[in-house]
């Protein structure tokens, strides 16, 4: 396995583990489905911290995990609010 697909696959597992701990601490109802869902979007909007070293070739391990934790917990907060939103409001058209 090369170094990129590496450190991709640190990400999004690390990403897992952020939306795993939300969950834990959360007082909302945990369903398998918000379980998978917010495992995939954390997964997914940490892997957006690999897009950096485009711009930043230089930046250590630690500093793009660190990136990658900042992401999958603010990113994915944003992204699950803006989905709530466009739900609703095609919830809306449909009534």
């Amino acid at each position: 396995m090369q170094e990129h697909e590496k450190v991709a696959l640190q990400l999004i597992f690390m990403g897992i583990a952020i939306a795993m701990a939300k969950i834990l601490v959360s007082e909302e109802k945990t369903t398998w489905r918000v379980i998978i869902g917010r495992s995939i979007l954390n997964g997914f909007t940490t892997l957006g911290a690999g897009a950096v070293l485009i711009w930043i070739s230089d930046l250590s391990m630690l500093g793009v995990l660190g990136l990658g934790a900042f992401l999958g917990t603010l990113g994915s907060q944003f992204v699950e609010a803006q989905l709530r939103k466009v739900v609703k409001a095609k919830a809306g058209e449909l009534e």
